[in-house]
């Protein structure tokens, strides 16, 4: 019954990996294709690829790429919850 658990633990652990990754890229491309509409915009003054730089050091430093984070958490917390409901009520 353990090693069933161990086994699901891991393969959990590499499909939100797999999953997590996948979103990163994805949001990554959605906030760098937002930055470039944004540059057109604004009248094309000085650098793209300058201006993509600067936002992208943005995008890493505010809060949504740790928001991502929650692909781990909360399948775990579901997987808690349910564990509890099935074994102890």
């Amino acid at each position: 019954m353990l090693v069933g658990f161990f086994r699901f633990l891991i393969i959990g652990f590499i499909a939100l990996s797999v999953l997590y990754g996948l979103l990163v890229l994805y949001v990554r491309s959605l906030t760098r294709e937002r930055l470039e509409d944004e540059w057109a915009e604004e009248g094309s003054i000085g650098d793209l690829d300058t201006y993509v730089k600067e936002g992208m050091d943005a995008y890493e430093k505010s809060f949504l790429p740790k928001l991502l984070l929650l692909v781990y958490v909360l399948p775990l917390i579901a997987f808690c919850v349910i564990f509890y409901i099935m074994n102890f009520s």
